[in-house]
């Protein structure tokens, strides 16, 4: 389950149009992979940056290609592609977990920050 900072629980998806887009372009099995991947990724985890995940965990990074390859090759498409699967498997999850957009003072992060509400 995701929630805003207000505590409001997330039931839409951020992009829809672009990520139906996306998702007819990747098998069932691959997005599976990924799911899976950031589900292993959070079951480690207390807090995160999507936009950090992919180079810190080798089964997020093994399961990647296709969504670059679903987007053209676009490195940018694929990690907004990426950032709606996060959101979609935090969305999906038993626990409680929370998000806002990432600071970007300092930095170039771009996603999202999560973290885990109550464990």
């Amino acid at each position: 389950m995701l929630y805003d900072l207000d505590g409001h629980l997330m039931t839409g998806d951020p992009h829809p149009e672009k990520f139906r887009a996306w998702r007819r372009n990747i098998t069932n099995e691959d997005y599976q992979a990924m799911l899976d991947a950031i589900n292993a990724y959070c079951d480690r985890q207390e807090y995160f940056c999507s936009s950090w995940m992919p180079g810190n965990d080798a089964a997020i990074r093994a399961a990647f290609p296709p969504l670059a390859a679903a987007c053209g090759g676009s490195e940018e498409q694929s990690g907004f592609f990426f950032g709606n699967i996060v959101w979609r498997a935090l969305c999906g999850r038993d626990d409680e977990w929370c998000f806002k957009p990432a600071d970007k003072e300092g930095g170039d992060a771009m996603g999202m920050t999560y973290w885990r509400k109550t464990r």
